[in-house]
């Protein structure tokens, strides 16, 4: 079961973290703007897709290894545990790439949040306000092990939906 876990935990893992190097790199040259909205979706999408491998880790360990049978609690098991090694890869890439080549990711996008405010017409209040939350987002994103649970939160509910409906799908007794 471990090597199973292992395997499509990693590959899942070098998916997402490819996917989250050339979707950053990409959005770093077309602009703050852009990538902001319109990123999210391929963000999504990219880690929808590293995290189908779920499901053919959880299908690989029941057809190869457990006779093609599969309890829901053992294919949670494998799933989830592919999940964790995938976002764990997924956080480690953002905190190399951001602290190397992207440490004013958040100083950037404050300022574009802020821009924002300013011209929707949100009250001077308004804006100050959001100003000090993005400062301190700054400074608690500066901090890698903050940073590190805040990425890893970016796919984890995904993965747990991807977990939950494929032990779903694929338990057989």
């Amino acid at each position: 079961m471990q090597k199973t876990i292992i395997r499509f935990g990693l590959i899942s893992g070098l998916i997402s973290s490819v996917l989250l190097v050339l979707l950053t790199s990409i959005g770093k040259a077309i602009g703050l703007q852009t990538f902001v909205e319109y990123g999210i979706w391929f963000g999504f999408t990219s880690i929808i897709l590293s995290l189908t491998l779920v499901y053919f880790g959880i299908k690989s360990y029941r057809d190869q290894h457990s006779e093609g049978k599969i309890t829901f609690g053992r294919a949670f098991q494998i799933g989830i545990s592919v999940t964790v090694i995938s976002c764990v890869c997924y956080s480690l890439t953002w905190l190399i790439f951001y602290f190397n080549f992207f440490p004013t990711f958040m100083e950037d996008y404050g300022t574009y949040e802020l821009q924002k405010m300013k011209e929707s017409g949100e009250s001077a209040a308004a804006i100050a306000k959001q100003a000090v939350e993005m400062r301190q987002l700054n400074e608690h994103y500066q901090n890698p092990f903050y940073n590190f649970a805040v990425t890893f939160m970016e796919p984890f509910p995904v993965g747990l939906l991807m977990t939950f409906v494929s032990a779903l799908a694929l338990k057989k007794k």
